[in-house]
């Protein structure tokens, strides 16, 4: 590091579960309840998955103020444009004044909505999860999807 310069630590709110992790040994380590963590990531059991992505600290929503851009949002909370937009399901850089916005990843960030030529397969390798993981978190018996359904990736 040079001296005078500025370190940024980004702090984190989602993590990948990894083999050996449970909801009790997460909320240990990142200081927070089972009860919180099933909350964030909506989860009405206590089984993760390793490769399944959690949200470890609760959402940051903002309210969009006169004067706000995508761009100006960003720039405060240390992310992208592109991550705004993601977590927000937004096609177009254009926000209203009222808007909620999501700082950070949204529960509903981890959930898909299938395209025409998807399969598990591709979505597997495009979010990173395995296609048994993608079947037991959508309760799928079978490699079949269509598009329009929706899909958690977590």
């Amino acid at each position: 590091m040079i001296a005078g310069e500025k370190l940024i630590i980004k702090e984190v709110s989602d993590i990948v579960v990894k083999k050996g992790d449970t909801l009790y040994s997460l909320a240990e380590t990142y200081g927070t309840t089972v009860e919180k963590l099933k909350e964030w990531n909506l989860l009405s059991y206590d089984n993760i998955y390793t490769g399944q992505k959690l949200l470890i600290k609760a959402p940051v929503i903002k309210e969009v103020k006169k004067g706000d851009t995508l761009y100006s949002l960003a720039k405060k909370s240390n992310t992208s444009v592109e991550q705004i937009k993601e977590w927000n399901n937004l096609t177009s850089d254009t926000i209203k004044i009222g808007q909620q916005i999501y700082l950070s990843p949204s529960p509903e960030s981890f959930t898909i909505t299938v395209k025409k030529g998807d399969t598990l397969y591709s979505l597997s390798k495009k979010y990173g999860v395995t296609v048994v993981t993608l079947k037991k978190l959508n309760e799928l018996t079978s490699n079949t999807i269509y598009s329009g359904q929706k899909l958690r990736l977590n």
